[in-house]
């Protein structure tokens, strides 16, 4: 007989389907509920969730954590709890639509076996369904758009009265919320769960930057860099006339990465290190806006997948806190990131956003000289949403955020390239560099990996290897004593006259 076909529900991880639904159907008195085992479920990039089916039509969300082999079980259980704990946080001291949470366990030690929360179902649909055109017919003009981004200002401006004297992420201990260990994703995404940094409670924000900047410092050091390249951003489709010389371009920067293994190399981990301690400096100029002392809550991912709205695109509920934490007011006064939160809001929709955090302001409390403080914050945000973007290594172009923020603090870029020439070949850099290589794929396996990859494609291996040349990418931290081809900092982005665009243009 062939064997039996193990159902979808099953996909992530293996639990007690019937003690789930005993579960459910006891905590609403007995209603009879069941789960499909064939439904295959949804999943992000830290949980999966499937769907509970009451008899009386209600739905509930079972969600539990993707069972990530490295993030130790203790941390999953404070991802569980603070969420929880921040979900009704948000439903007790204010309005903003957030799911209710009916049952949670942190440890795998129940009769379901699987940590998990249970909560309600998310009324509506996800602006994901929406936001997007996919052909000339679909899609929200700007209309719709600007009046979903005036209720986010009006979120904004409650999460803004949710503060605490610490930044942190919430916890519930004997029926109140306290502030405890920093689980943001400046702290946590990108396995930087694995880090040995400070995570606070932080009293300031110098200390909750400095641990941030702690986290990708070492991140850079120790934790896959996955596509990030410091001096050779990711191409993107707005540098480039046509689609042509994108996609020449695109597939040139995949050559170049491959020549060398670039990105997970010594050379590459080092320019990120010095990025990190220019950044520390680089915060302390930045003279981020303040309007209140205190800390408030922030969700950090205000974006179309977790933001649910009806048929006249009213927002219903805002899911999926995972993360969520008290912040740097200034982070907060950031426009959200739409669609996805790596992407910048486009500046048409600034002003609907800002007359919604105004707006939900009460009569009593609105005078003349507070607007006109959170009016500053809004114009200075762009800054803050490049800083906690670039910290979190949520955008493809890192040197590109950089030098913008270098230019905000410092007033013009002149004096960047001197900076990381002169730390690329002082002693110190010269050392670690030789030290962290120790830990580089040897010579012989790159050299395999690279023959396989381009075969006998001699063409595109001699371009990205003459660019590999030009770019002097693995003589940066060489004896000064070396001659060199260059004396600047090479940079692919068109933006920085770089090799990628005149490449492909000669392509």
């Amino acid at each position: 007989m062939p064997p039996e076909r193990r159902p979808k529900i099953f996909a992530y991880a293996d639990f007690d389907l019937r003690a789930l639904c005993s579960l459910a159907s006891a905590l609403r008195r007995g209603i009879p509920c069941a789960c499909d085992r064939d439904q295959l479920p949804a999943s992000g990039s830290y949980h999966w969730v499937v769907f509970i089916s009451f008899a009386d039509q209600v739905r509930w969300v079972f969600r539990s954590p993707l069972m990530k082999e490295s993030m130790p079980v203790e941390m999953r259980a404070k991802i569980i709890a603070s969420e929880v704990a921040t979900l009704r946080c948000v439903r007790t001291y204010s309005n903003i639509p957030v799911p209710e949470v009916y049952y949670h366990c942190v440890s795998s030690n129940n009769t379901i076996g699987v940590p998990f929360i249970l909560m309600s179902e998310a009324s509506g649909r996800p602006l994901s369904k929406f936001w997007r055109a996919t052909s000339s017919r679909d899609g929200l003009d700007i209309r719709t758009k600007s009046k979903i981004l005036h209720q986010l200002g009006r979120i904004t401006w409650k999460l803004s009265q949710l503060r605490f004297d610490k930044i942190g992420s919430l916890f519930e201990e004997h029926g109140s919320i306290n502030i405890g260990e920093c689980l943001s994703r400046g702290h946590m995404s990108h396995q930087r769960y694995r880090l040995d940094i400070p995570r606070g409670p932080f009293t300031s924000e110098a200390e909750f930057y400095d641990s941030v900047i702690e986290a990708f410092s070492q991140h850079a050091e120790l934790l896959p860099l996955k596509t990030h390249c410091f001096v050779a951003p990711v191409p993107m489709r707005k540098e480039f006339k046509s689609e042509e010389q994108f996609t020449w371009a695109e597939k040139l920067w995949i050559d170049f990465m491959l020549v060398g293994r670039k990105i997970d190399t010594a050379d590459n981990r080092l320019d990120y290190m010095i990025a990190a301690e220019a950044l520390r400096d680089i915060v302390g100029k930045l003279e981020l806006p303040t309007v209140i002392a205190t800390f408030p809550l922030f969700h950090p991912d205000l974006s179309i997948n977790n933001i649910f709205v009806d048929n006249d695109y009213n927002i219903t509920c805002v899911i999926d806190w995972t993360f969520a934490s008290s912040v740097p007011e200034s982070m907060l006064m950031a426009y959200p990131g739409l669609p996805q939160q790596r992407n910048e809001l486009s500046p048409e929709l600034y002003a609907p956003f800002h007359s919604g955090f105004i707006a939900a302001m009460p009569a009593a409390s609105i005078e003349n000289t507070l607007i006109h403080r959170y009016s500053e914050s809004f114009e200075r945000s762009q800054t803050s949403w490049d800083l906690s973007r670039l910290l979190n290594m949520d955008l493809p172009q890192d040197y590109i955020v950089f030098a913008k923020l270098w230019k905000s603090a410092y007033g013009s870029k002149k004096n960047l390239q001197r900076y990381f020439l002169q730390r690329q070949r002082s002693p110190h850099y010269a050392w670690l560099h030789r030290q962290i290589k120790k830990e580089d794929d040897p010579q012989s396996k790159v050299q395999k990996k690279e023959d396989v990859y381009f075969g006998r494609k001699f063409w595109k291996h001699t371009i990205a290897r003459k660019l590999t040349l030009v770019s002097e990418f693995k003589a940066r931290y060489a004896d000064n004593s070396e001659p060199r081809l260059r004396n600047d900092m090479f940079v692919t982005s068109p933006s920085y006259g770089g090799g990628l665009k005149t490449l492909c243009l000669i392509g």
